[in-house]
């Protein structure tokens, strides 16, 4: 039982090795962008429902 943890875990850290890691100049850029996407994401979706809820409150006052 303890053979196949031990290869098992032989076999991780042989793929590991095979990985192909990112430079930290990709890793900074890539994870900027994913920021600054999530930013403007947010403000989209903050906008929409700004107006959707300026609608509503809009249609409701009329029918009140």
């Amino acid at each position: 039982m303890f053979a196949k943890i031990r290869d098992f875990f032989k076999g991780v850290v042989n793929e590991m090795k095979r990985v192909s890691w990112t430079s930290r100049k990709e890793l900074i850029a890539s994870t900027t962008a994913v920021l600054i996407l999530s930013l403007i994401m947010t403000l989209f979706i903050w906008g929409v429902d700004s107006v959707f809820k300026a609608l509503l409150s809009l249609i409701l006052k009329a029918f009140v």
